[in-house]
C-alpha cells in the first residue's frame, strides 16, 4: 500500500511540473482545439496507473485532472479546478446519473434487506439442492439473466447468486465475470430493453437521414443480430467456459484458491463492496417465501412502473418499453422490494421496525465507494468524449478504407473507443451516422456494418474498468474490481480477436461465414488457453 501510494504521489509530482513548465510556454499562444493524439491521454493513464498502484478512485482522479489540465492550456491549477467544475459536478448533477446514483444505494439497501430478511439464505439452500454442483451453480447464474432480459442483469443477478456461489466455492471474479458478460452483449439484442430501443432510435434517425424505403428500424435492428459477433459469442464464451471448465489464466488461479481452500476472493483483494451479514437463527423456520416475496414484489413492481410510465394503453405492448421511464421503474422495484423484504422479516419476527431500517440504511451507505467510482467513471467519459477521442481514432482511418475493411475498421475503432471511455452508447451514437451511409453508398451488407459498431461498443462496455457494467458487476458480486477486469480480460480478448476476424471473412468472403468463423476461433483459443494454463500449473 504504502509503495503504490508512493508511485502515485512521485507520478503526480513529475505530472505537475511538466505541465506547469507547458503551461507558462504557452501561455501567450493559441488555444488549442484540436487535441489529436492527446486525446488517448488520460484513459490510457488511467487504466494504466489502475493496474500499476490498484488504486481505481486515485488513478480515475488523475486521469481526469490530467485531461482537463489538457483542455485548459496545459495549466495543472486550472485543470484540477476544472476537473471538479467541468465534469465531477456535471457529472453528479446529471439527471440521469442521478437516478443511477439513486439506483445503487437503493440496490444497497435491498442487498441488506434480502439477506437480514433470510431471503438470501433461503434462495441459497434451494439454489443448493437444484444446483448441487459448481457447475450447476455457474449454469443457474447463466441463465437468471436471460429472466431479467429487459434490463442488464449485472447488478441483480450477483446481488441474487453470491451466496449461493459463495457457498459452492464458486470464486467471486467468476461470478463477476459470468453476470459482466451476459449483461450489456445480451440486453444489445433485447427489444424490450433500454439498448434495445436507443439502438432502434438510432437506425431510425439513419433510415430517414438516407431516406431509405422497404425496410425498417426493427428490420436492421433484428437483422443485426446476426453480425453482433461479440454480443452473441461473449454469451456464448461463457456457456463454454462452464460447460467445458475453462479456467484460464488468473481466473484459474481463482477458482483453485475457492476449489481447494474455500476462499472465493484473495486474502489481499480490496472488494468495492462488502457482503450483508445476516444469520438466521436455528430454530427460525426459513422457507423460500422469504425469497419469493421480495423478488415477486420487485418484478411486479417494475414491470407495473413500465406499463404506467410507457402508457400502455395508449403505445400497446410494442411500444410501451420505448416510452417508458426505465430508470424511475428499476428504482422503484429496489425500493417496493426493501420494502417487501422488510415486512417479511417484521411479520415473522425475524427482526423488528429499528433493525430493518438500520439494516437498509447501512446497505445504502455500503455502496459509497461505488459511487464514487461511477462518478469518476461517468467524468472520463465525457471528458474524452469533449476531446473528440472518437472523431480522431475515425479520422485516422478513414482515408485508407477499403470497402472489404470496413466491418473490421468499425469494430476496431469501437473497441479502442468503448475501453477509453467504458460506454457503448457513445460509440453507438458515433459510429452508426458513419457505418451505415457509407455501408449503404459502397453497396455492403447495412446490418453488417451496424453489427460491427454495435459489437465495438460492447467490448469496452463489458471489460473496460471505467465502465459502468464493469463496476456494477464487480459491486454485486462483492469482488475486488481491478481483480475482476484482470480475470476476465484473457476471455474479453478471445471474443474481441475472433469476431475481428469474423469481421475481416465477412468482408472478404461473405457476410455468412462470419458466426462460424468466430465460433471455431473462439473454441481453438479457449482449447490451447487451457492447455497452456495446464502446463504451467504441472510446472
Amino acid at each position: 500500500m504504502k509503495k503504490n501510494m508512493k508511485r502515485i504521489l512521485i507520478a503526480v509530482c513529475i505530472i505537475v511540473c511538466a505541465f506547469t513548465v507547458i503551461a507558462f510556454a504557452a501561455e501567450e499562444g493559441e488555444e488549442v482545439v484540436n487535441y489529436g493524439a492527446l486525446c488517448l491521454i488520460p484513459p490510457l493513464v488511467t487504466i494504466v496507473l489502475a493496474f500499476v498502484t490498484k488504486q481505481t478512485i486515485i488513478s480515475m482522479f488523475i486521469g481526469i485532472w490530467l485531461g482537463a489540465t489538457i483542455i485548459n492550456g496545459w495549466n495543472p491549477i486550472d485543470g484540477l479546478i476544472g476537473s471538479f467544475t467541468g465534469y465531477i459536478i456535471p457529472s453528479v448533477a446529471d439527471s440521469w446519473n442521478a437516478g443511477m446514483l439513486v439506483i445503487m444505494a437503493l440496490i444497497g439497501g435491498f442487498m441488506y434487506m434480502l439477506s437480514a430478511c433470510g431471503g438470501a439464505e433461503a434462495f441459497g439452500r434451494w439454489a443448493q439442492k437444484v444446483a448441487n454442483s459448481q457447475k450447476k451453480g455457474q449454469l443457474l447464474a447463466w441463465f437468471a439473466p436471460f429472466v431479467f432480459i429487459f434490463n442488464q442483469g449485472c447488478l441483480l443477478v450477483g446481488v441474487i447468486m453470491r451466496p449461493v456461489t459463495d457457498k459452492m466455492k464458486i470464486s467471486r471474479v467468476k461470478l463477476a465475470y459470468i453476470t459482466d458478460a451476459m449483461g450489456a452483449p445480451l440486453v444489445s439484442m433485447s427489444p424490450i430493453s433500454d439498448n434495445g430501443v436507443y439502438l432502434v432510435g438510432l437506425l431510425a434517425a439513419e433510415i430517414a437521414a438516407l431516406g431509405l424505403t422497404g425496410v425498417g428500424a426493427y428490420d436492421l435492428y433484428f437483422g443485426m443480430f446476426q453480425f453482433n459477433l461479440y454480443g452473441v459469442f461473449s454469451v456464448i464464451t461463457v456457456l463454454l467456459v462452464i460447460l467445458f471448465g475453462l479456467d484460464v489464466g488468473p481466473m484459474y488461479a481463482a477458482e483453485k484458491r475457492a476449489r481447494e481452500t474455500g476462499m472465493t476472493y484473495g486474502e489481499n483483494d480490496n472488494l468495492i463492496a462488502e457482503p450483508p451479514e445476516g444469520e438466521v437463527p436455528d430454530e427460525y423456520n426459513l422457507t423460500l417465501k422469504n425469497f419469493l416475496i421480495p423478488m415477486g414484489t420487485l418484478i411486479v413492481t417494475i414491470f407495473a412502473c413500465v406499463f404506467y410510465t410507457g402508457r400502455i394503453w395508449e403505445n400497446g405492448i410494442s411500444g410501451v418499453f420505448g416510452n417508458a421511464n426505465i430508470q424511475m421503474s428499476i428504482a422503484m422495484c429496489f425500493l417496493t422490494g426493501s420494502i417487501a423484504a422488510g415486512i417479511v422479516g417484521i411479520k415473522t419476527k425475524l427482526l423488528n421496525l429499528h433493525q430493518a431500517i438500520d439494516r437498509w440504511t447501512k446497505g445504502a451507505a455500503s455502496m459509497m465507494q461505488v459511487i464514487m467510482i461511477l462518478v469518476c467513471a461517468w467524468s472520463i467519459s465525457t471528458l474524452t468524449k469533449s476531446m473528440n477521442i472518437g472523431v480522431y481514432l475515425t479520422g485516422v482511418v478513414q482515408d485508407s478504407i477499403t470497402p472489404s475493411l470496413i466491418p473490421a475498421i468499425m469494430f476496431i475503432i469501437g473497441v479502442v473507443v468503448s475501453f477509453a471511455t467504458g460506454s457503448s452508447w457513445g460509440v453507438w451514437a458515433l459510429g452508426m451516422p458513419i457505418a451505415v451511409p457509407m455501408a449503404h453508398a459502397m453497396g455492403l451488407s447495412i446490418p453488417l456494418a451496424i453489427g460491427a459498431v454495435v459489437s465495438g461498443g460492447l467490448f469496452g462496455d463489458h471489460c473496460s474498468p471505467i465502465s459502468d457494467t464493469t463496476i456494477q458487476s464487480s459491486t454485486s458480486a462483492c469482488c475486488d474490481h481491478l481483480q475482476h477486469v484482470k480475470t476476465q480480460l484473457p476471455y474479453a480478448i478471445t471474443v474481441g480477436a475472433s469476431s475481428l476476424i469474423g469481421f475481416l471473412a465477412a468482408g472478404f468472403i461473405a457476410p455468412a461465414v462470419a458466426l462460424p468463423v468466430t465460433l471455431a476461433c473462439i473454441v481453438v483459443a479457449l482449447v490451447v488457453m487451457k492447455k497452456v494454463t495446464k502446463s504451467h500449473e504441472a510446472v
